[in-house]
């Protein structure tokens, strides 16, 4: 792979842009927003839905899309939904069928809002969340008390639901279940404790698709970075895929490039690498 130069690079943010901390280091800023400068179209490409996403994120000039809900939802720098790929209503009650006989953790991402079980909401770190986290749950979040109920009142309009579940042989039991039955659903996780669930064409990749043919960039132009199972695709997909050192195996494994973790500033040294060379070497 020869000079193919970097146009568009796409980043996921827990865990890869921000630190475990949930923040964003001044390097890794300085870093983006040196690619801006030099005329690279910086996506953000977030499981994350748009309501939640960090203000210091949000603040860099230049940052014209971004890409929320795993790839549900594509916003411009003006804040404007320009693509939109909810879950289909057979889908949602097919999920809610399937894992009827289970009392899990639910949270729902509805036109970039999140509810989740008041139970997770009242103590996520019991759930399996991290310390880091919990401000930030409960500042992006709001919460019911019965959320099959309020996933059923909105299943025309769901961008995906996720559940929660720490037991990791329960969890897979059931994601098994589920991916045996459903085959138009895109099922994933941004981590360990989440298996989540949009339309089969709700993912990162085809979002960052979508933005290149709006903007004239060839796929081999761009370049992504993650590290969770929800970044594989777009990481595969992008002329130069890179991980950071704490991805997870499939993420490391599908990566042209492995970079330092998130915190030791992998992001910045996978910007300051292209930006130097210009080209995928």
């Amino acid at each position: 792979m020869t000079n193919k130069k970097i146009q568009l690079l796409a980043l996921d943010l827990d865990g890869t842009v921000l630190t475990s901390a949930n923040t964003l280091d001044f390097c890794v800023k300085k870093a983006i927003e040196n690619a801006v400068e030099a005329g690279m179209e910086i996506v953000v490409a977030s499981g994350r839905p748009f309501c939640s996403m960090p203000g210091d994120i949000l603040s860099i000039d230049g940052i014209r899309y971004i890409i929320a809900s795993n790839g549900a939802a594509v916003y411009d720098g003006r804040k404007n939904r320009v693509r939109s790929v909810t879950l289909k209503e057979s889908d949602v009650l097919k999920i809610m069928e399937l894992t009827s006989g289970y009392d899990l953790i639910w949270e729902a991402f509805c036109e970039g809002e999140t509810c989740t079980d008041r139970r997770y909401y009242e103590n996520p770190v019991k759930y399996g969340c991290g310390e880091a986290y919990v401000d930030y749950v409960r500042s992006s979040r709001g919460c019911a008390d019965d959320m099959r109920q309020y996933i059923f009142s909105r299943r025309t309009v769901l961008d995906s639901i996720e559940f929660v579940c720490n037991k990791p042989k329960l969890r897979e039991k059931i994601r098994a279940l589920l991916e045996e039955n459903l085959s138009g659903v895109y099922i994933t996780s941004s981590s360990a404790d989440f298996v989540e669930f949009m339309d089969g064409e709700a993912t990162k990749s085809n979002a960052v698709k979508f933005i290149c043919e709006r903007e004239g960039i060839d796929l081999k132009n761009t370049a992504a970075c993650g590290n969770a199972d929800n970044d594989v695709d777009m990481i595969v997909q992008a002329g130069l895929g890179a991980a950071v050192k704490n991805a997870s195996r499939s993420c490391i494994e599908a990566a042209d490039l492995v970079v330092e973790t998130n915190d030791n500033n992998g992001v910045k040294y996978l910007i300051d690498s292209i930006l130097k060379n210009n080209y995928i070497i």
